[in-house]
């Protein structure tokens, strides 16, 4: 007897990816508060778009679209890639990709020893942070690529981080457009003033008052948040112009340069 062929399954995933420190629990919230209206804390946030990375393959997708933050490079491979529907793809500056990174390296490991000149030099030569690359992330340009590969079956919208902080509004209506949400201008204000940087440093410091378990707080990082380090820590753009030496800027020219180019950033912003 032949087997029957297998039906197609539903693609009601709706992913909001990036490479790590690239702006996605902004983009989250933003997205959360177009969808559901403005939430108010990481709880809630992580219920209405769960993390792929505390779920594993454990959610169980239903008819109904579904977000779901993920740092993983897109694959066939990647967890639950079979029901992808569509992708909010967040890209950010290399530049401030990696200063970033090694601030939150700070917070999340307060043993580490290594100096911003030490991460720097272990980052461009794995083209991506060490920790990531283990973790399955892979290299911040193969990452990048993987997911704008025009090969990939489904809609993809690209948001770039720094375009968002110039014209949150605008990245709210583009996020509409591509979901098919039909929203007031007072409702697509509220969904971006609920998001900005100030709204989500409130909403982590309520957590951390309240211990409340999730993004913004977690026990064992009870040292480093006692010493003012936080996950929401500065949300600018530009930063690492004023803080990487010109050899570290070249540095990382020779590892990003084209891609860089491609996605519209030239030297460190």
């Amino acid at each position: 007897m032949t087997e029957e062929p297998r039906p197609e399954p539903a693609r009601t995933l709706v992913w909001i990816a990036s490479y790590p420190k690239s702006g996605n629990t902004w983009v989250r919230f933003l997205v959360c508060n177009l969808v559901f209206g403005v939430q108010s804390s990481a709880a809630a946030l992580n219920r209405l778009a769960p993390d792929i990375h505390e779920l594993g393959t454990r959610l169980e997708p239903s008819a109904a679209p579904t977000f779901l933050k993920s740092h993983f490079p897109f694959s066939p491979a990647m967890p639950l890639a079979a029901y992808s529907a569509g992708a909010i793809y967040v890209v950010r500056h290399p530049a401030d990709v990696m200063l970033s990174n090694f601030h939150y390296l700070r917070r999340s490991t307060p043993n580490a020893e290594l100096t911003l000149s030490q991460y720097v030099d272990r980052y461009l030569a794995a083209r991506g942070d060490p920790r990531w690359i283990r973790f399955g992330m892979g290299p911040w340009d193969d990452h990048v690529r993987s997911w704008l590969a025009v090969e990939r079956p489904f809609p993809l919208l690209l948001l770039r981080y720094e375009d968002l902080l110039a014209d949150a509004l605008q990245g709210a209506r583009r996020i509409c457009a591509y979901l098919g949400l039909s929203r007031t201008p007072q409702e697509t204000e509220q969904a971006a003033s609920g998001a900005c940087f100030s709204r989500l440093r409130e909403i982590e410091e309520a957590d951390i008052r309240a211990r409340e378990v999730g993004i913004f707080y977690k026990p064992y990082l009870q040292q480093p948040i006692d010493a003012g380090l936080r996950f929401m820590r500065a949300g600018r753009a530009g930063e690492a112009a004023r803080t990487l030496a010109p050899e570290q800027q070249r540095g990382l020219e020779a590892a990003f340069g084209p891609l860089m180019r491609e996605l519209g950033y030239g030297a460190a912003p």
